[in-house]
């Protein structure tokens, strides 16, 4: 029973600690780990996905909920089943599992509350769920992916925002504190299977990297389980659980040096984004020149002149991450990246073919009209569209009822 637990124990710390190298996120401190994930794991990857799965891979760069990324877990955990059954086998093991493990329980804590904190500042601060572009709010619900569809809702409420982000940074400065882990611990664990729930619920695609955040949480609280039972069953108490730099660092100002080198990493790689943009509250940051939304009035077709009702194309939208998107009378969307040539003062349509169009545009600031002006299979089309006051719809305005009379 003892040999199956330490097993399971070795198994479970060594995977995490493979998880936590090579599972590759964006970090500004250390950009390269995609790039090094890849040149360990992705020729592995690729032999893996052929001979045990039947799976042709086009590329094997790990991203989330990408095919790749499923593959890497499985022969982390592989690996992880190998690695735990060798050192079971080594006698040394035995005498320093206890504290080697303890020593990965301390990194895993520090990790958990960087993620933590990079994810509460980012609700914080609307960068998680950021406003609903024009385009979005202008699609019929019913055609929406449920996915943008939660993202959508989540980003029209800054308060929610506030609240689930200070929920998050808080477990993180809970955990951080040996006194208060096992509080922030069960805080943290609540939190993020209210976002496992959510992820797989709307079919948001961070699925596995949000059951591994939940996994690693529930491996730290395992030392706490019969504190927590004691406490809700029980009158019994039982001695506190100290885990800390303290216990592998001696020297009490060496142990208080690391421990705030540590925290001071975790809060710069946290607001490093926020402080380097200066952009503290997504809602009101800058967005691109004519961003938003305009409603087509008139389209010019060679010769032609079409009305409003007449005309395939009725809005087009500026998108924030310089698109822009086109939607026809049946809502369909089609974008296009945005970009400036700054030499002919023209706009240059770029589509998934990595076809170009040159645009010309022309802004009317007191008619607040926009006109497109473009060429297309030798016929000239202009099109001329009113911008729209996308931020006084329904679903954007800044409204809260304490009763609901005249709410309707």
């Amino acid at each position: 029973m003892q040999k199956g637990y330490s097993l399971c124990r070795t198994v479970a710390a060594v995977f995490l600690l493979l998880c936590i190298l090579f599972i590759p996120l964006p970090f500004y401190l250390f950009p390269f780990q995609e790039s090094i994930t890849d040149v360990v794991f992705g020729g592995v990857i690729d032999k893996v996905a052929r001979l045990f799965f039947s799976i042709q891979l086009t590329n094997t760069k790990v991203y989330s909920d990408s095919t790749s990324m499923y593959l890497l877990v499985f022969v982390l955990a592989f690996l992880s089943l190998l690695a735990g059954i060798l050192l079971n086998t080594i006698g040394r093991w035995k005498q320093y599992e206890n504290r080697i493990l303890q020593f990965f329980s301390l990194l895993f804590c520090y990790y958990l509350i960087l993620m933590l904190m990079k994810y509460g500042l980012d609700k914080i601060f609307k960068a998680q769920f950021y406003l609903p572009e024009p385009n979005i709010l202008y699609t019929r619900l019913g055609q929406i992916d449920k996915d943008f569809l939660y993202w959508t809702s989540m980003g029209t409420s800054r308060l929610y925002n506030i609240i689930t982000g200070s929920v998050e940074v808080l477990a993180a400065l809970l955990i951080l504190f040996k006194r208060t882990r096992m509080t922030g611990l069960l805080l943290a664990a609540a939190s993020l299977v209210q976002v496992v729930a959510i992820n797989f619920g709307f079919d948001i695609s961070v699925k596995l990297y949000s059951l591994f955040l939940l996994s690693l949480s529930l491996y730290l609280l395992a030392p706490y389980y019969r504190r927590i039972y004691t406490f809700l069953f029980t009158q019994r108490d039982l001695p506190a659980i100290r885990t800390d730099i303290t216990r592998f660092i001696k020297n009490p100002f060496w142990a208080i040096f690391l421990k705030c080198f540590i925290t001071g990493i975790i809060l710069f790689e946290s607001l490093y984004p926020y402080i380097r943009h200066r952009n503290f509250n997504d809602d009101v940051a800058g967005r691109p020149y004519l961003h938003g939304a305009y409603e087509v009035r008139q389209m010019i077709a060679g010769a032609d002149t079409l009305l409003a009702k007449d005309s395939p194309i009725q809005r087009f939208f500026i998108h924030r991450d310089n698109f822009l998107i086109f939607q026809n009378q049946a809502d369909e969307m089609q974008d296009y990246k945005l970009t400036y040539d700054k030499e002919r003062h023209c706009w240059i349509l770029t589509d998934y073919q990595q076809r170009q169009i040159q645009l010309a545009f022309n802004y009317q600031a007191a008619d607040s009209l926009l006109t497109l002006r473009y060429l297309k299979d030798s016929t000239t089309f202009q099109l001329m569209g009113k911008m729209l006051d996308w931020k006084k719809l329904p679903l954007i305005r800044k409204t809260f009822h304490w009763t609901v009379d005249g709410k309707w």
